[in-house]
């Protein structure tokens, strides 16, 4: 089929009176930053009067901007200046990704929000494990359970995300470990087990650790109960 584009009605380029917030979400890109490629996944957005967007340019705008950096945040801020420069607006991007940690086999669910400047906006979660402080004053064993801590940050600087990862995981009672043999599953229930805390002190020992966070959640999955413990900080709270 011959088709002379030029010829075209460009339906996109119709002219509405509202402004929207539209472009591209749930697109999987691998990038390459250092010496590992990680798997990412991307919302674009730009504001637009437009009828449509013209999703093919944030797609193309990933595929120039060169993914060979230290970090992701500075790759992001590449794409934003490329799509800003074919929008002449200022677009948003969010990416989700499991970063794989340095000090452990575990990873760090993360989120970055940002634009082609300002401040940038995380969201980190990092599995522990916590044991029950109460059960283990009644009985001398604390029941455990793994539990997801969050914590939502905005920073005006790059954040090290194994220097966070690390300061989360001191916040647990301990953290999981795939590999493991007896004696090293024994060390890991007795770390847990001198170390009994709520989700509660898990909360606060985060707060010591990130006091510039806006908000901290934490979320018990109980091994007794068929309901969940849970708590939460934000900063209005303070």
């Amino acid at each position: 089929m011959n088709i002379d584009i030029s010829k075209v009605k460009d339906i996109h380029e119709e002219h509405k009176d509202s402004v929207v917030y539209a472009g591209v979400t749930n697109l999987n890109v691998l990038m390459k930053l250092r010496d590992m490629r990680l798997p990412v996944n991307l919302t674009i957005l730009v504001p637009t009067n437009k009828r449509g967007v013209h999703m093919s340019r944030l797609i193309g705008a990933v595929k120039k901007v060169s993914n060979d950096d230290d970090y992701i945040e500075d790759l992001l801020r590449k794409i934003c200046e490329e799509i800003n420069r074919l929008h002449g607006s200022e677009c948003k991007i969010i990416a989700k990704f499991d970063y794989p940690l340095k000090h452990s086999d575990q990873f760090l669910k993360v989120k970055v929000e940002l634009g082609s400047k300002g401040s940038i906006k995380y969201v980190f979660k990092l599995l522990g494990i916590t044991a029950c402080p109460c059960s283990k004053e009644i009985t001398g064993i604390g029941h455990m359970q793994r539990a997801m801590l969050i914590i939502d940050i905005e920073s005006t600087t790059i954040l090290d995300f194994d220097d966070v990862a690390s300061k989360m995981a001191e916040c647990f009672s301990s953290v999981p470990a795939e590999y493991l043999k007896r004696l090293d599953e024994a060390k890991l229930i007795l770390k847990s087990q001198e170390n009994p805390r709520f989700v509660e002190d898990v909360v606060r020992e985060a707060l010591k650790r990130f006091s510039m966070a806006n908000k901290i959640m934490c979320r018990a999955y109980e091994s007794i109960h068929s309901h969940d413990a849970f708590a939460m900080w934000y900063r209005s709270l303070s």
